[in-house]
């Protein structure tokens, strides 16, 4: 894997400057637009707290909570859960009005319009309460005219020209009447935008963040983040008294289904109290009896006490029977029983507390659940098995209190055996006084406990306290300015980057004369930048241009890379594929050569694509092709002089032949290259591209040194790995490399 340099990639960056700046502006273009077409937006904050204990109700709702087994810290995320529930919400947005936005355009943002707008939209009756897209009207006035485009969500929008708002817009969603509110504008534009109640809902929950102040704490935070924070104040606090009244309600349900059960008993006492005091008034008139006899003072005031506690054991006996027909009747089946009633049995209070929890959480959730739902089957089978337990207790003091009851009563017997002598008549009006006392105390405890549940049905308590009603923060929900400045500058360091490093990424032409130099396995001779003069020839004598100084380097390169040995070195100049500037190097560096007043000859050995004639403005006919077809054709007709310098001769390639592989193969060429050894200093061979043919391959042989021509944004990274495996395998003999048309810029050339 080719490993990345950081050095080089940081020059690359260097050099690149001006894309920076570029990038610098595009991204300052682009924040100014974003900041003049964003609302600003504010935080609204609020506290809350959820009462953890009530003096004015019988049963705090902390208690109750605890009861299902929940503790102080999952009480708080339980209601936090109810607060941000659903079907509140959606309450919320209906008593608010706010499943139509209004908005109004103001240069390029959209300001929302609360409480008071513009415009009203009118839809078909229920319409609003089934779309399932947004619906969004962009209202333009104009002189004589309004212009209305209809979007149902991401669908084409319809347009329409109405001259009035008077009448409703006959539409694709039916009939749609639009009023005006205020007298609009030439030129105002407006836009109303309508959604679902779901996918709204699920807006404000996700704006809506509830969280508490500490882990233990009973403290919830509510904050919210737009761009209009009186609408938020008035929804968070419809919100809070929303979640108080669901709480209120719940709470209310078992104190009025005590109250109905009360009233069914005392109406039952009444009648049987009314029924004892009728029989004692008989009694005494038959009887004649107007004060009980004094001989009956003592055993009364000793059996006073045993009369009192059975009547207290009756009365429990009553409560439990009470609340045993309550249960066994068919329609109370999953009702609520009814609550402090003053039944002495703990275990049985507790059973029935446990039951009406267990009731009001299955109440609780059948709200937004159906009856299906395997919570609500869960908590049936939990009441079923409460009820049954309920009767086992109800039997169980049952049978407690008649022990109680019979050994009172043999108490009592043994007391009433010493009056023995009293008159008959006394002791049965005692009995019949004992029945109505036993009546008229039950009456005066259920009395009680009604208004007792009076008091609570009519108790205002809200289970949740605002400590701190909704606000808006003084302060910004954020520093834009500071966050879009930071975004411009990083940007603008981003996108420059990205951008150069995926285009280095992808790019397989060579751009880097550095990266070049650490590619390629063979020597590297220079870098030649494009003409100046724009024509094919370079360098001339006295040229001192940026191409010909460089020129002047590549040949004293090449003289350092030459074997020393060599007298009269053959040069071979070659290159991957068509289009590298190989004869272009070839001929500069032939004038180069002949500037030191070296006899130079620059051969063109490129039949198949012949240049050199072209470039010094010579004939094509005859020269090196004919030599070596003709035997009549010496070595003196074929070479020309190259009219740019007297020390620089050119053979030019020829006529194309039919077969140019035997030609380069022929004795003749070898014998051509002979000769030339012994007539000049250089002899330059300026041969065909080696990737497309292998006539190179065949002058191999001829050559002291060959020179690979590469071209800047032009040669690929694959034509370097071409160029590293001819080294590898040695088709080559003493190679070079040059790297051709490079900018002046990326040389770095001056003096």
């Amino acid at each position: 894997m080719e490993q990345f340099d950081i050095r080089a990639f940081c020059l690359r960056l260097i050099k690149n400057w001006y894309w920076f700046i570029i990038a610098g502006i595009f991204c300052t273009a682009v924040a100014v637009l974003r900041y003049i077409s964003t609302n600003t937006r504010y935080k609204v904050n609020a506290t809350l707290m959820i009462r953890s204990s009530s003096e004015e109700s019988p049963m705090p709702q902390a208690e109750m909570l605890s009861m299902m087994g929940f503790g102080g810290a999952k009480l708080v995320d339980d209601e936090i859960a109810i607060l941000t529930s659903r079907d509140i919400l959606i309450q919320t947005i209906k008593e608010l009005d706010l499943q139509t936005e209004y908005m109004k355009r103001h240069l390029r943002r959209w300001e929302p319009q609360y409480p008071v707008h513009h415009l009203t939209v009118t839809y078909p009756e229920s319409m609003t309460d089934t779309i399932k897209r947004t619906i969004h009207i962009d209202l333009k006035v104009r002189r004589n005219s309004y212009i209305v485009k209809l979007k149902y969500d991401n669908f084409f929008p319809k347009r329409y020209k109405v001259s009035s708002l008077d009448d409703p817009i006959e539409t694709f969603l039916g009939p749609i009447k639009i009023t005006a509110n205020v007298p609009l504008e030439k030129g105002s534009r407006y836009l109303i935008r309508t959604a679902p109640l779901l996918p709204l809902a699920a807006r404000y929950a996700k704006n809506i963040k509830a969280t508490k102040l500490k882990t233990d704490s009973y403290v919830i935070h509510i904050s919210t983040l737009s761009d209009h924070p009186k609408r938020d104040i008035d929804f968070i606090n419809k919100q809070i008294d929303l979640y108080n009244l669901d709480a209120v309600i719940d709470k209310n349900i078992m104190a009025t289904n005590t109250a109905h059960f009360i009233e069914d008993r005392l109406r039952l006492i009444e009648k049987e109290l009314s029924d004892a005091e009728q029989q004692v008034e008989q009694y005494k008139h038959e009887n004649q009896l107007l004060s009980p006899q004094t001989e009956a003072q003592t055993w009364f005031m000793e059996t006073n006490a045993y009369r009192k506690q059975l009547a207290d054991l009756h009365t429990q006996l009553n409560l439990i029977q009470y609340v045993e027909d309550f249960i066994r009747e068919e329609e109370n089946k999953g009702k609520l029983i009814p609550a402090n009633l003053g039944i002495a049995d703990m275990s049985l209070t507790e059973l029935i507390t446990q039951h009406n929890t267990l009731v009001l959480n299955k109440m609780r959730i059948q709200r937004t659940a159906t009856s299906s739902n395997p919570v609500i089957e869960q908590l049936d089978s939990q009441i079923e098995v409460v009820q049954a337990a309920i009767l086992t207790s109800i039997q169980s003091a049952r049978n407690s209190l008649n022990i109680s009851i019979r050994d009172l009563e043999a108490r009592n017997r043994s007391a009433q055996g010493a009056l023995s002598n009293t008159p008959t008549i006394e002791r049965e009006y005692v009995s019949i006084s004992r029945d109505k006392a036993l009546k008229e105390q039950l009456y005066l405890f259920l009395y009680q406990k009604r208004e007792e549940n009076a008091l609570t049905l009519a108790s205002t308590v809200m289970p949740a306290k605002v400590v701190d009603t909704p606000k808006q923060d003084p302060e910004k929900a954020n520093n834009r300015l500071t966050i879009i400045l930071f975004c411009i500058c990083l940007f603008s360091l981003l996108l420059p980057i990205g951008g150069i490093y995926l285009y280095d990424l992808f790019n397989t032409r060579i751009e880097d004369e550095n990266a070049f130099q650490t590619a390629i396995t063979i020597p590297y001779a220079g870098a030649l930048v494009q003409n100046h003069h724009g024509g094919h020839i370079a360098i001339r004598d006295g040229e001192k241009s940026v191409s010909a100084e460089l020129f002047r380097g590549l040949r004293s390169n090449l003289k350092f890379m030459l074997p020393s040995d060599i007298e009269h070195p053959v040069i071979l100049v070659t290159s991957a594929i068509n289009g590298e500037g190989k004869s272009y190097v070839a001929s500069n560096l032939a004038i180069s050569l002949a500037l030191l007043k070296k006899k130079v000859v620059l051969v063109g050995l490129d039949i198949r694509k012949p240049q050199l004639a072209a470039y010094f403005g010579l004939s094509n006919q005859g020269c090196l092709t004919t030599f070596l077809t003709d035997s009549s054709y010496t070595i003196d007709d074929t070479i020309l002089p190259s009219g740019q310098h007297a020390n620089l001769d050119i053979i030019p390639a020829g006529i194309v032949p039919p077969n140019p592989s035997e030609l380069i193969l022929s004795e003749r060429l070898d014998g051509l290259i002979k000769e030339l050894r012994k007539r000049y200093d250089y002899i330059i061979l300026d041969s065909a591209p080696v990737a497309l043919v292998s006539d190179t391959y065949m002058l191999d042989r001829l050559s002291d040194m060959t020179l690979f021509v590469s071209r800047y944004q032009y040669t690929t990274k694959e034509q370097i790995n071409f160029l590293n495996q001819i080294v590898a395998q040695k088709r080559l003999k003493n190679m070079a490399s040059v790297l051709n048309g490079v900018k002046h810029a990326k040389v770095g050339y001056g003096y």
